[in-house]
C-alpha cells in the first residue's frame, strides 16, 4: 500500500477522532465502510511515526512507606511504589499484574 506524508496526516487525526469519540475499531470501520485490516495497516503506520518522533518518556517513581513501616523504627521500605506522570500521581501495590500497569502508561501516553 502505498502512502504520502498527507494520507499518514489524515489516518493519524482518523484514529484520533476515533479514540476521543470513544469508538470501538470495529463501529469505527463500520461507520465508515473501512475494513479492520485497513484502519490496522495505517494505525500501526501512525504509531511508526511517533515513536520515531518521540524523545523517551521517563516517569518519576517514588519508594512509599506502609502505615507499619512508619510506625516502626527500622522504617524498612515498601515494595509498594507511586508513579508520577504529567499531572497523574498513580500508586501501585505490590502484587500488582504487570499486564495492567503496561496498559495504563499507554493510555497515559495518549493523554
Amino acid at each position: 500500500m502505498k502512502f504520502t506524508a498527507e494520507t499518514l496526516q489524515l489516518w493519524e487525526q482518523r484514529i484520533k477522532e476515533r479514540v476521543q469519540n470513544g469508538m470501538t475499531i470495529g463501529e469505527w470501520c463500520e461507520k465508515n465502510g473501512i475494513s479492520k485490516y485497513r484502519y490496522n495497516y495505517w494505525n500501526k503506520r501512525v504509531r511508526e511515526k511517533l515513536k520515531a518522533g518521540e524523545e523517551p518518556t521517563f516517569a518519576e517513581i517514588t519508594p512509599i512507606l506502609s502505615p507499619v513501616d512508619t510506625a516502626s523504627q527500622n522504617s524498612v521500605l515498601s515494595s509498594d511504589f507511586q508513579i508520577s506522570f504529567k499531572s497523574i500521581q498513580v500508586t501501585v501495590p505490590s502484587n500488582f499484574n504487570p499486564a495492567a500497569l503496561a496498559g495504563l502508561m499507554k493510555v497515559l501516553q495518549e493523554l
